[in-house]
């Protein structure tokens, strides 16, 4: 029988490269950005051939922020900001983001709220999806800069919950939004 944890399998995974932490904004330690990024990298980017790794290569994690701590340090919401421009491998036949894509780009980031979440409190918070809700409010066009905004909701035994908004980062524009659950699994031995 193992006697490794869950986050021992977090905290092995490998350096996520080309990200410097202390450009990283937000009210978490040095070591707590380290850790959601690697996670972060290795989730979108860890395999070349994994499916959306070109689009996952491009998402930048700037900001990660935890809200709520109470005096003993436990932390209540967590929260991420991830910016991405919309390209054309990113769009639809009407130069517009595609809802795949969308869909694509609020997994990860959503969860990425609940992975700073959980290195706040000790907790893993990755998962599989179990339900994913989103409603498109208007198209972003190609060439849009995003602002992904995503805040958890719920981490629990093994469910997790997070709310995810994908904004235009120069103009006051919301084009999608979406609530993932997702549940945490057991992780096979490497």
């Amino acid at each position: 029988m193992s006697t490794s944890t869950p986050l021992s399998f977090l905290h092995s995974l490998p350096a996520a490269a080309d990200i410097d932490v202390s450009a990283i904004k937000g009210n978490v330690s040095d070591n707590e950005k380290r850790l959601g990024a690697n996670i972060f990298a290795y989730f979108v980017n860890g395999r070349e051939e994994s499916y959306g790794a070109q689009v996952g290569r491009r998402l930048r994690l700037v900001e990660m922020n935890i809200w709520g701590r109470d005096a003993k340090g436990a932390a209540a919401q967590g929260q991420t900001v991830v910016e991405i421009d919309v390209l054309p491998d990113m769009c639809n036949v009407y130069g517009t983001l595609h809802g795949a894509c969308a869909a694509y780009i609020v997994d990860p980031c959503s969860v990425s709220s609940l992975v700073v979440l959980g290195a706040a409190i000790g907790a893993d918070g990755t998962g599989i999806s179990q339900s994913l809700n989103m409603i498109w409010h208007q198209p972003a066009k190609m060439g849009t800069k995003l602002r992904v905004l995503s805040n958890s909701v719920y981490i629990h035994g093994r469910i997790r919950t997070a709310r995810c908004e994908i904004w235009d980062r120069e103009k006051d524009k919301l084009y999608v939004s979406a609530v993932h659950s997702t549940v945490n699994n057991t992780r096979p031995k490497l």
